[in-house]
């Protein structure tokens, strides 16, 4: 090969962009699209055949599954709305969620939102109620007089003569919003701030919600499932400014100083900037010499482990417009019939529900599955004679568990050009708005950098 035709040989392998984005979930897809619109040549590698992670949709017998049940929240004001007002094109079409149901034995009530509600909530013995109060007005009391409750366990305010009822109540609240037990979830979670500042809510806002707040009334379902979203951000990108790259798995991330380059199986490509969207804890494989107390702590993080068991079925036994929370399931369950928002997700006349169940880090998965379909039956004993479908999902919901005993990533690396993205950055909220959240402090701190 003659000098020439080796220089051109080399520019086809190594090509460069203004930013490379690795991996391309919810959150990799909406740094990618803010990004675009701000004017970057954008790539993004993803190692699977599809995009989306999960954040996904696909067929199964003529049902429309998602990858895990899922409610979009916040949308009248929060992360995810911000990003749609400023960059989507196409922005998806919502239907209101509805009501949280709690389910203990046969009785079904709505989620006690606010404390008015929470006085009547019978589900849970009277003495536990007041016990329950008495500890979440002394929480409140601790904000006010300073006191940091990001490494106190939940279990440490709860009243030590509290039923099983009260505190397998309070564990499943633990499981399906930070990931682990009652004993390792931190008081912080449950002190989440609605708003975009990092700043907390002072103590006398949170009494005032507390009083007169009326559920989740800001929280939708996406009208044609999960995949929707993924096709409004990919029919928002820019024409020409993002190219995406599936099948393609990142093997280093070559630095000095800074980012210089990433290395797949296939490609070099060189960039300016790396906005890594995969999980935090695997960044030390892929980046050589990161500092010692940095890659410790993000190989500590623990991931949230999850099976949803989907059924589809020929009688629509959930009637109730909304999801339950199934506080006597082993493992805890959170239920979300899907086809009540969007009929056309399931043939006619039959409905599609999604059986969410949080799992331990260690597991086997046949028996997790068998111990999970038992559950569901012996819960609702009438279903088991209209299973038109069934399909079993493992997945990983959010990549970091937001416990006291665990490492957590963050959007702000030591590497100057090289920021995270992802559901293991970013401790408010849950699910997608939390990884908004990651993408809109992303953001902010590369144009802090001069990145952006």
């Amino acid at each position: 090969m003659d000098n020439f035709n080796f220089i051109n040989f080399i520019g086809d392998i190594i090509k460069k962009y203004d930013v490379v984005v690795v991996g391309s979930g919810i959150s990799g897809l909406l740094t990618a699209l803010a990004l675009s619109k701000e004017g970057k040549s954008v790539l993004i590698l993803e190692k699977s055949d599809y995009i989306g992670g999960v954040c996904h949709s696909y067929e199964v017998e003529g049902y429309r599954l998602d990858t895990g049940p899922h409610a979009i929240t916040r949308l009248e004001n929060g992360p995810f709305k911000e990003l749609m007002d400023k960059y989507f094109d196409v922005v998806p079409q919502f239907v209101p969620f509805g009501k949280y149901y709690v389910r203990i034995g046969s009785e079904i009530k709505p989620f006690p939102w606010n404390v008015n509600a929470w006085l009547k909530f019978g589900l849970i013995p009277k003495t536990d109620r007041l016990l329950l109060m008495k500890s979440l007005f002394n929480t409140l009391y601790m904000i006010n007089t300073g006191n940091n409750l990001s490494n106190t366990p939940l279990s440490e305010l709860l009243p030590s003569n509290i039923s099983i009822t009260g505190k397998r109540f309070m564990n499943w609240l633990c499981y399906f919003t930070v990931g682990t037990s009652i004993e390792n979830t931190s008081l912080s979670r449950f002190i989440d701030n609605k708003t975009n500042k990092r700043d907390s809510v002072g103590y006398v806002g949170k009494l005032y919600d507390l009083f007169i707040s009326e559920g989740a009334t800001d929280q939708g379902y996406p009208k044609g499932g999960l995949q929707s979203i993924i096709r409004s951000i990919t029919a928002s990108f820019p024409n020409k400014k993002v190219e995406i790259r599936v099948n393609e798995e990142v093997t280093n991330i070559e630095c000095n100083e800074r980012v210089e380059r990433v290395v797949t199986k296939e490609n070099v490509y060189e960039c300016d900037s790396v906005i890594y969207s995969g999980f935090a804890s695997d960044l030390p494989n892929l980046v050589d010499n990161l500092p010692v107390d940095y890659a410790e702590n993000l190989l500590s993080i623990e991931k949230i482990n999850s099976l949803t068991v989907w059924m589809g079925l020929t009688k629509k036994i959930f009637k109730n417009y909304g999801s339950q929370m199934w506080i006597d399931s082993d493992p805890f369950a959170w239920v979300v019939p899907t086809s009540n928002y969007d009929p056309a997700l399931a043939p006619r006349g039959n409905q599609l529900v999604g059986f969410a169940f949080i799992l331990p880090e260690k597991y086997n998965v046949s028996k997790m599955r068998k111990k999970a379909f038992n559950s569901i039956v012996e819960i609702q004993p009438d279903i088991e004679g209209h299973i038109d479908m069934i399909h079993y999902q493992d997945l990983i919901p959010e990549k970091a568990s937001w416990s006291i005993n665990s490492g957590f990533g963050d959007v702000k690396t030591p590497i100057k050009n090289l920021y995270c993205v992802g559901t293991d950055t970013e401790k408010r909220s849950a699910g997608v708005s939390r990884a908004a959240y990651s993408v809109l402090r992303c953001l902010n701190l590369m144009k802090h950098d001069g990145n952006l």
